[in-house]
């Protein structure tokens, strides 16, 4: 190999490695975020207002119980629409399935470990609260089996059967994923400078075959929060300290 064609292989090969080394840099700077695919919406689903029982008028009133922020949605999965409830709490209602015919009693697959784990597959981002989501940007893999991973103090199962599958956490992080070897497909963890972990509930609802996902977490983590209140919201429409009557569970 003379000295012109080694000089042109040497090259290529800097360029290929400093195309790699930026593109996993840049992915690692920004945890794989990413914005392009998301379209916004100042609209509720109307299936998500059935869910909640709320009229089609309802939450526009700023100093209203019940205030909508906003409905994101991608071309890879159902929207999920983002709601404050009395100023102090939020609410996320998602859409995970049109067609789910299994039990969430044996579905669901939880455990509570550190669920923290980290992969360059991108994430679209929501930071509005103390406690951080992202959801996997990617078309998600149609749930049979739901592993799920609550990590936090005070940990309860506070119900779970065929068609409801909930649990409250000071929580520092979880997971949901749909096969043990993919990577996660929601994420959230703890982002407070100040604390380590936020209140959180969080809801696995089956409805005529399809399933939904609610998350009800603290505003701030100064927030007072007893567990049972998304039980509250989505029964009674407004937010209590009643526990809900279930069989709560205390994960061993």
């Amino acid at each position: 190999m003379n000295i012109f064609s080694r000089f042109i292989l040497a090259f290529t090969i800097t360029i290929a490695l400093g195309f790699i080394i930026s593109t996993l840099y840049s992915r690692y700077k920004n945890r794989g975020e990413i914005v392009d695919t998301t379209v916004w919406s100042n609209t509720v689903p109307h299936e998500y207002l059935q869910l909640l029982k709320l009229q089609d008028s309802c939450c526009k009133s700023p100093n209203g119980n019940i205030v909508f922020v906003e409905t994101k949605a991608s071309k890879y999965r159902n929207p999920i629409s983002y709601f404050f409830i009395a100023d102090r709490y939020y609410l996320q209602v998602y859409k995970m399935d049109t067609s789910f015919n299994y039990s969430l009693n044996t579905a669901i697959k939880q455990v509570y470990s550190n669920a923290h784990t980290w992969t360059y597959t991108p994430y679209a981002l929501d930071s509005r609260t103390d406690m951080e989501f992202l959801y996997k940007a990617t078309k998600p893999r149609k749930p049979k089996s739901i592993f799920f991973d609550l990590y936090g103090d005070s940990t309860i199962v506070l119900k779970k059967n065929d068609t409801i599958a909930y649990y409250y956490s000071k929580c520092r992080n979880f997971s949901i994923k749909f096969n043990l070897q993919d990577q996660n497909d929601i994420y959230g963890e703890c982002q407070s400078k100040s604390f380590s972990e936020v209140s959180l509930e969080l809801m696995f609802l089956k409805r005529h075959k399809e399933l939904f996902l609610l998350i009800l977490s603290e505003r701030n983590v100064k927030t007072d929060f007893k567990h049972g209140l998304l039980d509250s919201l989505f029964f009674r429409q407004c937010p209590s300290t009643q526990n809900p009557k279930s069989n709560i569970q205390t994960p061993k």
